[in-house]
């Protein structure tokens, strides 16, 4: 029989849409919503799907408030999308085609009012509702129907499955409800809860809150997917006390999760766990977008991520934080000079036992700032030379004299000067200038100065800077050094110095007549003894053989070419005519002059009748050797 009429049967608070038409349809007597959809002209169907009009049909001709039945139906909005109240649900945040409910609700529902007076609460079909507030009972699932569209008739399934309710209403109570749950019901009656998570789709903001918690409670090493019903209601209190503090309360959570190895690595998937993976493998449309964005821009500030890495779906263009590998790439230096300077500036220290380098701290963008900064203030041997306008060997000589110091440090494999103490040097100089403007005739530049008095031009520079030279000018027009002058005879002054120690190494050879290479042979026997002096003509060092030490050679020993001047003869003949006689030099190279020992060496050469000539009848043969030798040589 149809029902034609106006019935009186009003929806109760929080009521879905089927659930009504399955009370409505027992109440007339129907065996099914469906039976009860046909006789009004519709299918039962495309009333669960949602449909205003079919909602205005129901609720004219059962007598419920239009508005409540709309406000609390679950439509279906897209493939695997619906809404409820106003918020909308995916197929993993509200579970429609399975029946959840609280069975202390029913079994009371049933006391007031009979089985017309049980229905099914909207929000028990969320997922994460676990827990009824009101009965501090857990809402249960009722086991499925084989055909789907028979889990929507409520109160069939509450009368196959009574037994399996009333037991779990009998269960001791002990699982009181959370504030996440607290907060589902009071957004989806229209109330504004928390802004932050207001401004988020509900399936977003509860999923949110457990997949943050989760990782909060359970580490990031657990899936999310292998957590219990309890373990997921605690994480959803645990993630919306931390979220009750809006984006400042998600950045303070999410920096509780960073690691101390986020500080030597890319480490935030594994810090973040399953929230993470939750962010980067979902497909939730633009809404989810904000969180995505404010997740990963935490992530650029807090990680060391390179430059052009991907993370969430956008590359990283201005890394916040470094590794020591991405700070060398940055810098383009070398990966052991990174390890030292930042061991040297006590940003990183040395692991003994595992051989590796550590970072104290994060190494962020001010960091690698000032390392190229101080990079920059290096100076490479030409940028000296072409900053004080002189040659490389004038700057090697100010370093040799300790004026400029170069620095090899962590930073620098060749020898390099600070810019800072470059410019010292040309400040210290500006402090003692006496004279200005155009060059004043009694004064010539350091560098001409050097080279007419043949002194190092660091050796003038100390002079100056040690307060000895007093007269010093400055020509603007002049860059670096050579616009600095000084008095020409105040520095020759200066550069008396005493008598040389010994004799240059060639008036040696000379006195000791023999070759140049004999007396390095000597000095490097320990014959003759060398000391290291300037010469007063040319200002160049030498090395000078000691008086002493040619006084003491000459009593020991004589050569061949001391012989063939006191007996007037040519050295070959003579030293050939020696060796036939049996008189042999000592022991030396093949291309060194012979030397022979003084003791008993003039008796040997009487006995073999060697004479000395006459001047007279050395002049009547030679008269072109009238010169008298310069020193006497005592045989």
């Amino acid at each position: 029989m149809s029902i034609q009429h106006t019935l009186s049967f009003p929806i109760q608070q929080f009521e879905t849409a089927t659930s009504y038409v399955s009370r409505l349809a027992l109440w007339c007597g129907l065996g099914s919503p469906s039976d009860l959809c046909l006789d009004w002209g519709f299918r039962w169907q495309d009333f669960v799907r949602g449909d205003d009009a079919l909602f205005d049909k129901v609720a004219r001709l059962g007598g419920a408030c239009p508005f409540y039945l709309k406000r609390w139906a679950v439509r279906t909005t897209a493939p695997h999308r619906f809404a409820v109240s106003g918020q909308e649900g995916l197929k993993s945040s509200l579970i429609r085609t399975r029946l959840r409910v609280c069975p202390q609700c029913l079994v009371l529902d049933h006391e007031k009012g009979g089985q017309f007076a049980m229905y099914r609460r909207h929000y028990w079909q969320f997922a994460s509702m676990r827990t009824c507030g009101q009965h501090r009972r857990p809402i249960i699932t009722l086991p499925h129907e084989q055909h789907t569209i028979l889990n929507y008739d409520f109160l069939g399934l509450v009368s196959t499955h009574w037994r399996n309710i009333t037991d779990a209403a009998n269960a001791d109570a002990g699982q009181s409800g959370t504030d996440l749950e607290i907060y589902i019901m009071r957004r989806l009656d229209g109330e504004a809860v928390n802004p932050f998570l207001d401004a988020m789709p509900l399936y977003i903001a509860t999923r949110l809150c457990e997949v943050l918690g989760f990782v909060m409670l359970y580490g990031p090493k657990r899936k999310i997917s292998g957590g219990t019903g309890t373990e997921l209601t605690l994480a959803g209190q645990a993630g919306f006390d931390a979220l009750k503090a809006g984006e400042e309360g998600l950045l303070a959570a999410l920096e509780s999760l960073v690691a101390p190895a986020a500080l030597r690595t890319v480490h935030h998937q594994a810090d973040l766990g399953a929230l993470f993976e939750w962010l980067r493998s979902s497909n939730l449309g633009e809404a989810f977008e904000p969180l995505r964005v404010m997740v990963r821009d935490f992530i650029f500030r807090t990680y060391p991520i390179q430059d052009g890495h991907t993370v969430l779906g956008k590359a990283c263009t201005a890394p916040s934080r470094y590794t020591i590998h991405s700070a060398w790439q940055s810098l383009g230096i070398q990966r052991k000079r990174m390890n030292r300077i930042l061991i040297d500036e006590g940003l990183a220290s040395l692991d003994a036992d595992e051989n590796t380098v550590r970072l104290e701290g994060a190494l962020g963008v001010a960091d690698i700032a000032q390392i190229a900064a101080r990079m920059q203030d290096r100076l490479v041997l030409q940028e000296v030379c072409n900053l004080l306008a002189i040659g490389p060997d004038i700057v090697h000589q100010l370093r040799d004299r300790a004026i400029l110091a170069p620095v090899t440090d962590a930073l620098d494999q060749v020898p390099k000067y600070e810019r800072t103490d470059v410019t010292k040097v040309l400040d210290r100089l500006s402090r003692r200038v006496t004279m200005t403007g155009t060059s004043h005739r009694r004064l010539v530049p350091i560098l001409d100065a050097a080279r007419r008095v043949r002194c190092p031009s660091a050796d003038i520079i100390g002079f100056i800077l040690d307060g000895r030279l007093q007269s010093l000018g400055h020509d603007v027009q002049g860059s670096g050094l050579s616009g600095f002058q000084i008095c020409l005879g105040e520095l020759r002054a200066l550069l008396t110095l005493p008598d040389l120690p010994g004799r240059p190494k060639g008036e040696t050879s000379r006195l000791l007549r023999v070759t140049y290479p004999t007396v390095n042979h000597l000095i490097s026997e320990g014959l003759l003894t060398i000391e290291r002096a300037r010469n007063p003509r040319s200002r160049q060092f030498i090395d000078a053989v000691t008086f002493d030490s040619i006084v003491a050679f000459e009593k020991s020993y004589v050569t061949l070419g001391q012989l063939a001047q006191h007996y007037k003869r040519a050295s070959g003949p003579l030293g050939c005519h020696l060796e036939a006689k049996g008189v042999c030099p000592i022991e030396t190279p093949a291309t060194i002059s012979w030397i022979y020992e003084r003791r008993g060496l003039m008796r040997r050469l009487d006995a073999i009748g060697l004479k000395a000539k006459t001047d007279r009848q050395q002049r009547s043969r030679h008269p072109k050797n009238m010169k008298d030798r310069h020193e006497e040589i005592r045989l």
